[in-house]
């Protein structure tokens, strides 16, 4: 764990995110000595984040127009509004809230296509010429979410487990938590919405990955987030739980 006397000599032209948990945890560790009545030192720890505050780590950014997107329901909107809100705070990224469906809402609207369809109709129909950074409402990322290599037409970014190299059956990967999509690849993908079965939104995307082979990809590894504990109404508590903390 970087020490808190080495935090202010850290690089302030990189990327918050390469330094943050770095800062983070280290204020966290001292102020834990706080606690226990050990001797700390707090005049540096303000220091710390009076230069926070000022900003002096500069947050990366692309040039590249990229619409992030944030795709929940109408019962989730406080969950997407936070996470919005963290986006804006933590990597300064300004994302859209996209309502979709809740299970239910029509016959054909299941827990196992509920995610399929509001991505559909919500996101690649409405949003066909644009570079998408598609985000679940659940989502917090460790890293800046544009540390990706963005001349890729797809990089799956945040997720909870599995490949698209394992053999098949398990060629698939779990978790749709934060997925980029250049403009060729959404292009595609509204081709495959319109023609292809729909289901579980993670296999859906895995299929589609692999179906598009002059499509470049990569899987981020490690992955880049976790997801945000929360109710909810596709995954059982138990199945999601294990993935609401950081890598």
């Amino acid at each position: 764990m970087t020490s808190l006397e080495n935090i202010l000599s850290l690089p302030k032209n990189e990327s918050v995110g390469k330094h943050k948990t770095k800062i983070i945890n280290a204020i966290r560790k001292e102020n834990q000595k706080k606690k226990k009545g050990k001797k700390f030192n707090q005049k540096l720890i303000d220091e710390i984040k009076k230069e926070l505050k000022k900003n002096i780590y500069n947050i990366k950014t692309s040039s590249k127009k990229i619409k992030f997107l944030i795709l929940t329901y109408k019962d989730n909107l406080p969950l997407a509004k936070e996470t919005k809100n963290v986006l804006k705070k933590d990597w300064n990224i300004d994302a859209d809230i996209i309502t979709g469906y809740k299970i239910g809402d029509t016959n054909k609207i299941t827990k196992y296509n509920v995610l399929t369809h509001g991505l559909k109709d919500k996101i690649i129909d409405v949003y066909p010429n644009d570079n998408i950074y598609y985000l679940e409402d659940d989502v917090r990322f460790t890293k800046n979410p544009l540390d990706i290599d963005l001349k890729k037409d797809i990089v799956w970014s945040v997720y909870r487990r599995g490949k698209l190299t394992n053999k098949p059956p398990h060629n698939v990967i779990t978790g749709s938590q934060a997925i980029y999509f250049s403009k060729k690849a959404v292009k595609d993908l509204k081709t495959f919405l319109e023609t292809r079965r729909f289901k579980h939104l993670d296999g859906y995307l895995s299929d589609f990955v692999i179906k598009h082979p002059h499509l470049s990809f990569e899987q981020v590894v490690p992955k880049m987030g976790y997801e945000e504990a929360h109710p909810s109404l596709i995954s059982k508590e138990k199945d999601w739980k294990k993935y609401s903390k950081p890598n």
